[in-house]
């Protein structure tokens, strides 16, 4: 795969770049904003695709300069939020809010967005700290709770033809008890992270590295490789992709041609992990799996966005799959092999201004004779997510609402030969696995220009195994042939739980991207079985600084 990967980059280099920026980087609060104006402006944004994340800042620069007429209607804090985005992308929008008086020394934060910068004539690197220091208590953990993070970000473009970008952080952290549970328990698994080991009194020191660059192989074909995420869909969650799982090892190949856009990822994942004290990874070669996936999205009106997804995860890097528009199940059936084929579908229809409605459709296999019959067979596996979201909800400027629901078939992403829809132990899609519903409810509230206040409801009815061996459907690394039943399968089945997470958090940005957050957290987990029973309450305060905001909701 490494070999490979390296080839098809070099030559693609052969070819004359096209211009190419670096990427942002997935964050929650940022794409929020950047929802608010596309769904306040969806006729200049029928070009700007935004369900394959993350976004270029040079296609998110042309739709923010396509807008930049309607800034004097803006409430005050849309005109803030606006010369926020402008800022942050500065190299491609020419902002005129970008110049900072209040620089130090005339060395750093001459831009309002950048500690330093170097600007040639077409080339631009922008230089970084990332810090984030958090405290807080849990009612179920002894001492306190914290986060120590410190890192750099670097990201840029060389002769406005190639992009790049680099993250590194190093954290000590200390966890609600609920997190270490996950991390200890049947999942041995850490969220997002992948290097991870015990540090101090039941402490965490993770090391985060990202990278990748990219650049035009023509004018409608764009290239990207390296070690990083990638999310797809219009909500809260994915049932397809999501940010869930550590980075990994990839080469993304997306090509927009008109109302189409097209792309293609082959990629490296972890498929297990050898361990050492307290569930942490030891050292070693770790084995791997090969990942193949392409979707095509296409705007059937400038209000309707339809995407369709195939992908295929396999044991072998078997060079048909990198045939980037080929069926993979038909691949999959002539090599006569067992690999774990998924099929999906999303879509984002803008109901009218302010106002959409989203989902996603994902099937692992599907039989119409079982589905007919109603026996809970086993064989059909699938997941749906159906939300909507409303920009100023209510008349009220800057008010957002979203509402979304979330359901998986038990054996969801499992397979028979550790092919399971996985990287590094953690799901690929959504983070509760399979063999659950979900209601997830979420209001954003900008008061002030600064000061933005978060509140999220989030419940869950779930099915876990016993831990005897026995497959109920929810755990994606199971395999299906530990399956309970063939027929008679539903969602919750076997240990049955209960979940309820609340999170009220508010967050005042100081300067450019550092912002000071003060949250509530609320979850209540009830089980079946007594011994796994959690209600705890967390209460934290942070200050970050060109860093989103650290979740677990799971």
């Amino acid at each position: 795969m490494k070999k490979l990967f390296l080839l098809v980059c070099i030559t693609f280099c052969s070819f004359s770049a096209f211009a190419q920026s670096s990427l942002i980087p997935y964050n929650r609060d940022y794409y929020h904003l950047i929802d608010r104006f596309v769904a306040k402006f969806p006729e200049q944004a029928k070009k700007f695709q935004t369900t394959f994340k993350p976004v270029s800042r040079e296609k998110l620069a042309a739709f923010l300069n396509s807008i930049k007429e309607e800034y004097p209607n803006f409430s005050e804090q849309d005109k803030f939020n606006f010369e926020f985005l402008m800022n942050d992308n500065w190299e491609f929008t020419d902002s005129e809010y970008i110049e900072n008086d209040k620089n130090w020394w005339n060395i750093f934060y001459n831009k309002k967005s950048d500690l330093l910068y170097y600007q040639a004539e077409n080339s631009t690197i922008h230089i970084n700290p990332v810090f984030d220091f958090t405290g807080g208590k849990d009612s179920e953990t002894d001492g306190m709770l914290y986060t120590n993070t410190r890192g750099a970000e670097i990201h840029g473009s060389i002769d406005k033809k190639i992009g790049f970008y680099t993250f590194v952080s190093t954290t000590e952290m200390r966890l609600p008890e609920y997190v270490n549970r996950y991390i200890t328990g049947t999942q041995k698994a850490f969220p997002n992270e992948a290097s991870w080991k015990s540090y101090g009194d039941n402490g965490w020191d993770v090391l985060h590295a990202r990278g990748y660059f990219n650049f035009g192989l023509t004018k409608s074909i764009k290239v990207q490789a390296g070690y990083d995420k990638n999310f797809i869909g219009n909500g809260h969650r994915s049932m397809i992709l999501s940010d869930f799982s550590s980075p990994y090892l990839f080469l993304k190949i997306d090509a927009q041609v008109g109302p189409f856009q097209y792309t293609s990822m082959f990629s490296e994942l972890t498929e297990d992990i050898l361990f050492s004290g307290r569930g942490a990874p030891g050292d070693g070669n770790y084995p791997k799996k090969f990942w193949a996936f392409h979707r095509l999205g296409l705007n059937i009106t400038p209000n309707l966005n339809l995407g369709l997804f195939e992908s295929v995860m396999s044991e072998k890097a078997i060079l048909a799959y990198f045939n980037p528009i080929i069926f993979y199940r038909a691949v999959e059936l002539q090599q006569g092999s067992p690999d774990n084929v998924l099929l999906g579908l999303d879509f984002n229809w803008k109901a009218k201004k302010g106002i959409s409605v989203y989902g996603q459709g994902v099937l692992d296999e599907f039989v119409i004779g079982d589905l007919r019959a109603g026996n809970g067979s086993w064989r059909n596996r699938f997941g749906i997510q159906l939300g909507a979201k409303s920009i100023d909800a209510f008349g009220v400027s800057n008010l957002d609402l979203l509402a979304e629901v979330n359901l998986a078939r038990p054996y969801l992403y499992q397979s028979e030969f550790k092919n399971s829809y996985s990287n590094y132990r953690n799901p690929l899609a959504h983070p509760l696995g399979a063999s659950f519903r979900e209601l997830v409810l979420i209001g954003r509230y900008q008061p002030l220009e600064r000061l933005s206040v978060v509140g999220k409801i989030m419940y869950s009815d779930l099915g876990e195994d016993f831990g005897d061996g026995v497959n109920y459907g929810n755990n994606v690394l199971a395999d299906t042939d530990d399956r309970v039943s063939t027929s008679d399968n539903k969602i919750g089945q076997g240990v049955n739980a209960k979940k309820t997470y609340l999170e009220l958090r508010g967050s005042y940005m100081l300067m450019h991207n550092v912002f000071f957050d003060i949250g509530l957290i609320k979850r209540n987990f009830n089980s079946e079985l007594a011994a796994r029973d959690l209600n705890s309450t967390t209460i934290s305060a942070s200050l970050r600084w060109n860093l989103a905001k650290r979740q677990h909701e799971f």
